[in-house]
């Protein structure tokens, strides 16, 4: 039995319009962050310390939760693109959890480079599972 290889990763006709249409909106909203983080960081760093008068974690749990709905909802699609997005979104919580937490207890045994491998072990550990159960 030959088996059959997906040639369309975005999908066909208007899933690529709104995969460009999305990736545009998510480069502008990166930009725009990026933007003003870089010319006033020290009110960046008192806004990130609170999300609606709660802990500065709830940020980054709302950030995963709607990675992880992204994800799921891509698992159920025919394109690809949700499922990176989602893992994406995801990873940037678990890094964000990461600088929360402290970067530097996640230096188990002296391992300085664990830190930094641990976002991309999640990331490739979820387009992996993404790519086994998606449609």
């Amino acid at each position: 039995m030959s088996e059959v290889m997906e040639k369309e990763f975005m999908g066909k006709g208007r899933s690529k319009v709104w995969t460009y249409l999305i990736f545009m909106i998510l480069l502008v909203i990166a930009a725009v962050i990026v933007n003003v983080v870089w010319n006033d960081p020290t009110s960046a760093r008192e806004g990130m310390s609170t999300f609606f008068g709660l802990p500065s974690y709830t940020l980054a749990l709302v950030l995963f939760l709607v990675g992880a709905i992204v994800f799921w909802l891509g698992l159920k699609m025919e394109t690809d693109w949700p499922e990176g997005i989602g893992a994406f979104m995801i990873t940037a919580a678990v890094i964000w959890g990461q600088f929360i937490i402290g970067w530097a207890k996640f230096d188990l045994g002296g391992l300085i480079v664990l830190p930094y491998l641990i976002p991309i072990l999640t990331f490739s550990l979820l387009l992996i599972y993404a790519m086994k159960k998606s449609v």
